[in-house]
């Protein structure tokens, strides 16, 4: 019979005390005739060889049994329905800018196509999801602009419909409705975003049953009551954008200021619109009057004029202006005693222009852009621009002072900007780094704001210097004025009434 290796060995005395379970067997007779080393090894095995008990297999077996039978319904998670808007924007990058600025809202997720174009985005607005994209007319995915407007509005809760109203219209967004107590137990107000969607934004004030909304809008219909009555004796509320302004104007401080008015009428076919001499000038031609302030409007834009005086010296500036026929304008412009600069020709930017210098010291770029441009076409008849010695510096001013968003930027490798676009409430402020005959110079510009006191003292914070604190005016606007640390003067306003000139 062939000897038996040790492994082969431990096999058989494990056979034989699994064997015969509930048998006692001798650790000598369990061992026979094997080598007797193993006998500590035997000893074990036959110690275990009954376990576990058969108690325990009972209420091991239960307890599986019972907690199985409790993690069963977590298996499969209970499903819930969800609606998303999904919205289709011209220029999704800059609606993600916008929604940020306006609403606070936190990008979560952006997916760009091949063509530049953004095929997915998802943001999220104090827990409220929102996905968009670039338009894809292509596949029927068409946005607001392109079909004329959107027939659906988006309702916005948060917790204070004012204050997000504040920053809605800061970043640009126009007022449908303005805030106010609704019966329905909210206070509300309706506002159109710069891509054509209008947001009903609301913070709850009660909590009313269905009945008692019905029983309202029930009463709505009936006589007016006491309250009512007393909403109906009260004057209209105002814009607080004076008729014919946007949120941006530019201010010209020049000497001369008459003459001026002669000069854009004939080149650019401007329409006076008020004209004040200051106080104690003499009336007479009009070459011979001191203008305190003047207002021109060119196209769907308002300039705002006055002489200089020691308190105010001389501020020309530079204004990119949007016409039809660059070329007759230009040639008008040369006309009537502008300076030419460059002559009108195609820009590799995508706009055929040219620049002059007026006899006030003032620089207009007169252009067209080219079809299917994207840079310019937001872009009003006059669109100021300012230049900057740190022009990055400027923009992050407009940024934190006026809650501007940054719409286009180019920017060179060594950190110089040719050209950007901050569009401030509805208006856009063009800029640049100086170059050529384009130095820096700071420029006066006035800001039509829902809340004069509240942006000037936000612009204090971010680095401005008083030059005027809001004080109401008779002429209806309570007006502020600021110098930003580029030498830029700021006029904030918001009209509060109509004032008959």
């Amino acid at each position: 019979m062939a000897k038996q290796s040790p492994s082969e060995q431990l096999d058989k005395v494990i056979g034989r005390l699994l064997g015969a379970p509930g048998t006692p067997i001798p650790r000598d007779e369990a061992a026979r005739p094997f080598d007797p080393a193993f006998s500590p090894v035997i000893e074990v095995i036959a110690a275990l060889r009954d376990l576990p008990r058969p108690d325990f297999k009972a209420r091991l077996k239960s307890d599986l049994e019972r907690r199985t039978s409790m993690a069963t319904p977590r298996m499969t998670p209970e499903f819930r329905a969800s609606a998303i808007p999904y919205l289709s924007v011209r220029g999704a990058a800059n609606a993600l800018d916008f929604y940020k600025k306006a609403f606070g809202a936190k990008e979560v997720l952006r997916l760009m196509q091949p063509d530049g174009r953004i095929g997915h985005a998802e943001i999220d607005i104090d827990g409220a999801k929102i996905f968009l994209a670039d338009e894809f007319p292509e596949a029927g995915f068409n946005s607001p602009e392109s079909l004329g407007g959107s027939p659906v509005q988006i309702s916005l809760q948060v917790e204070d419909v004012d204050a997000m109203a504040r920053g809605a219209i800061l970043a640009g967004a126009s007022v449908v409705r303005p805030v106010a107590n609704q019966f329905y137990g909210a206070r509300s107000g309706h506002f159109r975003d710069p891509f054509g969607y209008t947001w009903v934004i609301s913070t709850l004030t009660e909590r009313l049953s269905p009945e008692e909304m019905q029983r309202r809008i029930d009463a709505m219909g009936s006589e007016p009551n006491a309250e009512s009555q007393a909403q109906a004796q009260q004057p209209p509320a105002v814009n607080y954008i004076r008729e014919g302004f946007h949120t941006v104007t530019p201010y010209l401080i020049i000497p001369g200021a008459a003459k001026w008015i002669d000069f854009v009428k004939q080149a650019f076919d401007a329409e006076e619109k008020f004209r004040a001499q200051r106080p104690g000038t003499p009336a007479g031609e009009a070459v011979s009057d001191v203008i305190m302030h003047a207002e021109v409007q060119i196209g769907d834009s308002m300039i705002e004029v006055a002489d200089a005086n020691p308190q105010f010296p001389a501020m020309p500036m530079t204004l990119l202006l949007r016409v039809d026929d660059p070329d007759a304008v230009f040639e008008r412009a040369v006309s009537a005693g502008a300076e030419t600069i460059q002559p009108v020709r195609d820009r590799d930017y995508g706009t055929r222009a040219g620049n002059v210098r007026d006899p006030f010291g003032n620089m207009w770029d007169i252009g067209k852009p080219f079809p299917g441009d994207k840079i310019f076409r937001e872009f009003r008849s006059v669109t100021p621009h300012l230049y900057a010695t740190n022009a990055a510096g400027l923009i992050e001013f407009l940024k934190t002072a006026f809650g501007g968003v940054e719409v286009y930027r180019v920017q060179h490798p060594d950190g110089g900007i040719p050209h950007a676009q901050v569009r401030i409430g509805d208006s856009i402020v063009a800029l640049a780094g100086g170059h050529g005959p384009y130095q820096p110079r700071p420029s006066t510009i006035h800001l039509y704001v829902p809340d004069t006191d509240a942006l000037y003292r936000q612009a204090l914070r971010a680095g401005a210097e008083s030059i005027q604190a809001p004080t109401d005016q008779p002429y209806g606007d309570r007006s502020a004025g600021v110098r930003d640390p580029f030498g830029n003067r700021w006029f904030i306003a918001t009209h509060v009434r109509d004032v008959a000139f």
